[in-house]
């Protein structure tokens, strides 16, 4: 038979060939070669959890296909609207397509406005942890639900979407079963497999119980108050600042306390001496100010206005009033504002507008300039501090460059260094905002201490990477210089990290460091400013050495107060001790009458909230220490006033050493939470209180690391069965 004739006969064959060849020229080898694995391959383990039991390539075919479905159906935005938990539960398993940065800054608000105990760390480490794809953590969660014993009916699961969806419930599933191709009893099973997780969730996280002393103690702090009047006696006012305490007394008082952070207090530590240096960085700025911009600028014209105006007439200038001015409850009706009315501000905002959009471009084309031959990381291998420095641009000479071609000053220098304290403290640095790091403005020591240098103290940056050395941020500004009334006082810089110092104990008590600031050519500024170790630890016993002699004084003022009256007592005593007394020569009384009003107590547990909300934030210790002892004071007050021969027992002295002073008392009361009240609201308490603990576990229970620790989860070893099997295959060779 002649070759033509056979292919005509077998025509058939040959095109099914071609078929099949082209198949697999189209989808791949690797395709190709999972398709001939057959059912054996499908059904391969390529992971294990628990005892032993299995995953399969068909268990992650399956479990992409219900995340995919799950996800098309909208269940991820359903999630997002339960709680904390179930938007946490969303990121997890559909973060891939969401706008994380946004989510996070969302979960965060959610977080401090709640005061659940949640750290940026752990809120960070749901994303940082995540070793394994999203459907692993899907069958690992879903499975975990299902041997709990938790199951959610496709009937369950249908009231409650259909109550979700009202009317619109039967449409919405017939459009979903023909797009998919789905029955509904398999879409209700699956969105059912979710619902069960969130419900396990939520039942895990909420095993904590509150005892009804609890209740009552968190009830009383939230609804007790206390009124006080005092006079408030520092003994640093009484210290005799020319003493100098003996090398002896130093060196002891050093030694003791170099340790310690400042201002914590404890019960070996009455006074809360502490010589520990914070975490610190030093860095190169350049700097700008606003009103030397505004010489430079393209002024705003009429016509610019004119047109501003009319592209924003009916979103700025339109209000809704009442149609008659004389009944404000007739019908809203739009009123525009007429340009002349408007035409200052707008004049004013323009200016402003394009003295800040000048101010930028000018720092952004020196950040540009610095960092164009910065090294870049290559095969996954971040260059080295030393390498950053070599090829960082000069920021002097960049300035020196710049000033000349536009015309304008520019100051660059390097500072001392500097803790987050002593930022917050400068009356620019306090006011410097970034703007690229998020949704929200994020101050400049957050950034700065964001270094990886400061280990598991550097600050959590949930939508940026952390700084790194000698790499240009910014430009950071004053976020109200947009809209401020003028551009007086304003500026904007740029900056980089020259010097990172971990926080530590001092070497010596003769440490000290600059903490120098910014150079804005200001001749009045200080400059030069040092941090000495041993300046403080002289404070501190020039301070210790006259607490006798302010309880002295504060004997002397509380008889005066009671023998002349307290107007005339503070008058005598400002007389008499105020010029010693005076740490800013321009006060004119050193001594007066305070008053705290409503005063509330603090509860342990909102110190362990406040503390968990503030590590990882620069000075968050200080702020901490600060609250511990308004904490103290608070139940000081508490605890005299709730005497019930408090009245007869006033005027009267307390000593508070936290603050290192003497409170003279004059009056106290106190609004007790009375039965009726507390029968109230002990239901609300105890409710708050479980869900807020719940929802703080669930970031807990939801941490990637945690899923795969607790659940047991391991890859497949290269062989097809488990290392048990391996081991029962060399027994049997053995035999």
């Amino acid at each position: 038979m002649s070759l033509m004739k056979w292919m005509r006969k077998n025509n058939k064959k040959l095109m099914a060939i071609v078929v099949i060849v082209l198949m697999v020229a189209f989808i791949g080898g690797s395709s190709f070669s999972f398709l001939m694995r057959g059912s054996g391959g499908a059904n391969k383990a390529v992971a294990y959890y628990g005892s032993n039991q299995k995953i399969t390539h068909n268990d992650r075919r399956i479990a992409e296909n219900e995340l995919k479905l799950l996800e098309e159906l909208g269940a991820a935005d359903l999630l997002r609207r339960q709680d904390l938990r179930g938007l946490l539960l969303a990121e997890l398993l559909f973060s891939q397509s969401r706008d994380v940065a946004g989510l996070m800054e969302m979960a965060r608000q959610t977080i401090q406005r709640n005061q659940y105990r949640i750290s940026d760390k752990q809120l960070k480490e749901l994303y940082e942890n995540r070793t394994v794809p999203g459907d692993i953590y899907w069958i690992l969660l879903r499975e975990e639900a299902r041997s709990a014993g938790i199951y959610v009916s496709p009937q369950d699961v249908g009231q409650m979407l259909g109550r979700s969806m009202g009317e619109s419930y039967s449409q919405m599933m017939r459009s979903w079963i023909g797009r998919y191709g789905v029955p509904e009893k398999d879409i209700l099973a699956t969105y059912g497999k979710l619902i069960a997780v969130l419900q396990y969730v939520q039942i895990i996280s909420s095993m904590e119980n509150v005892t009804a002393s609890q209740v009552r103690h968190m009830a009383s702090r939230e609804s007790e108050t206390v009124d006080a009047e005092f006079l408030k006696l520092e003994a640093s006012a009484f210290a005799d600042k020319h003493q100098a305490p003996s090398p002896e007394a130093l060196a002891q008082q050093f030694d003791q306390y170099k340790a310690n952070v400042p201002g914590e207090v404890t019960a070996a530590n009455p006074f809360g001496f502490g010589y520990r240096l914070p975490n610190r960085v030093q860095f190169d700025y350049i700097a700008l100010k606003l009103s030397d911009v505004a010489a430079i600028i393209k002024q705003p014209t009429e016509e610019d206005a004119e047109q501003y105006y009319q592209q924003n007439r009916s979103r700025q200038y339109t209000e809704k009033v009442p149609a008659d001015p004389n009944d404000p409850n007739s019908p809203q009706v739009d009123k525009v504002k007429n340009y002349i009315e408007v035409a200052d501000d707008i004049m004013a905002q323009l200016r402003r507008q394009r003295i800040v959009t000048k101010a930028e471009q000018i720092l952004q084309e020196a950040r540009g300039i610095a960092d164009v031959n910065l090294p870049r990381a290559m095969d996954n291998k971040e260059p080295t501090d030393e390498q950053r420095k070599e090829k960082a641009g000069n920021y002097a000479k960049i300035a020196q460059d710049l000033a000349t071609r536009h015309s304008i000053p520019l100051y660059s220098g390097t500072t001392g260094l500097l803790s987050a304290a002593d930022m917050r403290s400068d009356k620019y640095l306090r006011r410097m905002y970034l703007t690229n790091y998020g949704y929200n403005p994020v101050p400049l020591p957050v950034v700065l201490f964001s270094l990886k240098a400061f280990g598991d103290e550097a600050t959590v940056l949930h939508s940026a990477s952390p700084t790194q050395m000698f790499t240009s941020i910014g430009p950071a500004k004053d976020p109200m210089s947009a809209s401020s009334p003028n551009v007086a006082g304003q500026i904007m810089l740029i900056a980089r990290v020259v010097a990172v110092e971990p926080d530590a104990a001092p070497a010596s008590i003769d440490a000290s460091y600059s903490t120098q600031t910014l150079d804005l050519g200001d001749p009045s500024a200080q400059k030069d400013k040092l941090f000495s170790v041993k300046e403080k630890v002289i404070k501190d016993l020039q301070t210790l050495a006259a607490w006798d002699t302010t309880s002295a004084k504060a004997s002397e003022f509380m008889a005066m107060a009671t023998k002349d009256g307290w107007d005339q007592a503070i008058k005598q005593f400002n007389k008499v001790y105020g010029e010693q007394a005076k740490a800013d020569p321009n006060d004119p009384n050193v001594f007066r009458l305070d008053r705290r009003m409503g005063t509330q107590r603090i509860s342990q547990a909102d110190l362990e909230v406040l503390a968990t909300q503030l590590s990882n934030t620069p000075s968050g210790e200080t702020y901490l220490n600060e609250a511990r002892m308004e904490s103290q004071l608070a139940d000081r007050l508490y605890l005299l006033a709730a005497d019930p021969n408090s009245a007869s027992q006033l005027p009267k002295i307390v000593e508070f050493k936290p603050e290192r002073s003497y409170y003279v008392i004059k009056s106290l009361s106190l609004q007790p939470l009375y039965q009726e009240q507390f029968q109230k609201m002990k239901g609300m308490v105890i409710g708050r209180e479980e869900y807020g603990q719940a929802q703080s576990l669930a970031v807990v229970h939801l941490n990637p690391a945690n899923i795969l620790k607790r659940t047991e989860f391991r890859w497949a070893q290269p062989a097809d069965e488990p290392a048990k099997d391996k081991e029962r295959k060399e027994s049997k060779d053995a035999s």
